[in-house]
């Protein structure tokens, strides 16, 4: 967490994922106003800005706070991306995991589902879904694309 004058903020580092024939990824940095309860508990974070359901997931933001954006790649989307394919819950999993409390917070504007939930329970890894609003103001930063052999 970051604190700018008494505004709290979570920022944190990752990739934008692009799903579908086009699946690609941006490096990104995400500072996000929210409470300070909230962003002193955010490790991991999963942030779809476009989508209204679980099965339209198109984009997601994945960060986790200290990190960097390179540091995500290499230790989060390097091993998803050598299998060739991952799901929704083989991204979020990992991400959890790689940020050391098993723990991944879902900004959306919808609710996991029950089937990623237990997808993700099986593997020791809890969602904890917050709407959109819980974020005063975001900006996010984004890089370069690059094409990714990784399929959703």
């Amino acid at each position: 967490m970051q604190t700018t004058g008494m505004y709290p903020y979570f920022i944190g580092s990752g990739v934008l994922l692009e799903a579908g024939a086009n699946a690609g990824s941006v490096p990104a940095t995400l500072h996000a106003q929210t409470d300070a309860a909230l962003a002193a508990s955010v490790r991991a974070a999963a942030v779809d800005f476009e989508g209204v359901g679980q099965a339209e997931v198109a984009r997601l933001l994945v960060v986790a706070s200290g990190w960097t954006s390179s540091a995500v790649e290499r230790t989060v989307m390097a091993p998803l991306r050598a299998r060739g394919t991952a799901t929704l819950a083989d991204v979020l999993a990992a991400l959890a995991l790689a940020a050391g409390d098993g723990t991944v917070h879902l900004f959306s504007g919808w609710l996991p589902g029950p089937d990623l939930v237990e997808a993700l329970a099986v593997r020791a890894v809890t969602v904890i879904a917050h709407p959109l609003a819980s974020f005063e103001r975001a900006a996010l930063i984004t890089g370069q694309r690059s094409r990714s052999p990784l399929a959703a």
